[in-house]
């Protein structure tokens, strides 16, 4: 018995046209379902939150205070000028400096305020060498932290 197709090969086609004509509504429907929110479980700063991890939620204060930290390495000093949502210093606190690395010592250095809202730790790297710490600061039971880079 012989099947004789009338369609000359046109049913791959249409076939396909199909599949192509079911993948692009899926699209649609999930560009749209996309559009109006994402799933609850869903963190919508998941990679900041990734790239600025820090166990127990430290930011909170950051968040509710509106507490702003700029570290930087100034004459031999590892230096953090904290500030709140109005730009006035964070004073009362102190930093932790938390040296990682293998051209560096590995320790913690633990400093008060140096002026208002500028809080530092003396460190002089190897010349040549990369610098990475993590700080934390604490004022009463509110905490920020994060990490810094120094290419001295």
């Amino acid at each position: 018995m012989t099947f004789v197709s009338t369609h000359n090969g046109k049913i791959w086609l249409y076939g396909l046209l199909l599949l192509v004509a079911v993948f692009l509504a899926a699209m649609v429907v999930s560009f749209i379902k996309a559009g109006k929110g994402g799933s609850r479980v869903v963190d919508s700063d998941y990679y900041t939150h990734g790239l600025h991890y820090v166990p127990g939620d430290a930011g909170e204060a950051a968040a509710r205070l509106g507490w702003r930290a700029v570290p930087s390495y100034r004459n031999g000093r590892l230096e953090l000028r904290i500030s709140d949502r109005n730009s006035a210093p964070v004073t009362g606190g102190t930093l932790t400096v938390t040296i990682e690395g293998k051209d560096a010592p590995a320790g913690t250095l633990t400093c008060g305020i140096t002026a208002p809202g500028v809080y530092c730790v003396p460190f002089v790297p190897v010349a040549g060498s990369v610098l990475h710490a993590r700080w934390t600061f604490r004022r009463g039971s509110d905490t920020i932290s994060g990490r810094m880079t120094v290419l001295p």
